[in-house]
């Protein structure tokens, strides 16, 4: 099964008082320190535990919620309420991430507002989807919403600009938060 996360930026408190208000505790919500940060755990209504991560990225704390786009906003807005925090969006641009990757093989990528008559959105797909000429005619002239890449040592992942990531290699939780760490998180800008 894929794991996904999504990572989103805290602000309104640093991450010790984001902690402290967390470990303070609530019905649903467990956390405790780590060297870093903290992890946890947030119950949603229809009884599923969420696992989260909160540590600081160059001064900012940050919230990776291990779950799906839906998931992960639910998760996302309690943990906002219990520690009196506002949960911001971030903005991931893929041929970024394909920077980061240099060498990775693309699968899959997703256009959007293209500049043909009737077309919103394009996806392409194939072995190699970036060596197609389509590819190159969209990525000049639209914007990619997210891609599906394999990277030079065989790992598959999925980024949306959203900032939502989907590990279809089996992968632990620890090392897809690893990979958010080194490679993606130095990518990110916040939305307006």
């Amino acid at each position: 099964m894929p794991l996904a996360c999504k990572v989103y930026e805290l602000k309104g408190a640093t991450l010790d008082r984001i902690i402290e208000a967390l470990e303070e505790g609530s019905p649903g919500v467990a956390a405790r320190r780590t060297g870093t940060g903290a992890v946890g755990s947030v119950e949603l209504a229809e009884g599923l535990k969420v696992p989260f991560e909160i540590y600081n990225f160059r001064g900012k704390p940050f919230l990776v919620v291990f779950a799906g786009r839906r998931r992960a906003a639910k998760a996302a807005r309690i943990l906002s309420r219990l520690a009196n925090v506002e949960v911001l969006e971030i903005s991931l641009r893929p041929e970024r991430v394909l920077e980061a990757f240099a060498g990775s093989v693309i699968k899959l990528v997703v256009f959007d507002m293209v500049r043909v008559p009737g077309l919103r959105r394009v996806v392409l797909s194939g072995a190699a989807v970036s060596d197609s000429e389509l590819y190159k005619e969209f990525a000049a002239t639209s914007e990619i919403r997210y891609v599906l890449f394999q990277t030079s040592d065989g790992l598959v992942l999925g980024v949306s600009d959203s900032c939502t990531i989907v590990a279809l290699s089996k992968i632990s939780a620890e090392d897809i938060s690893s990979t958010v760490k080194e490679y993606l998180l130095p990518l990110i800008s916040p939305l307006a």
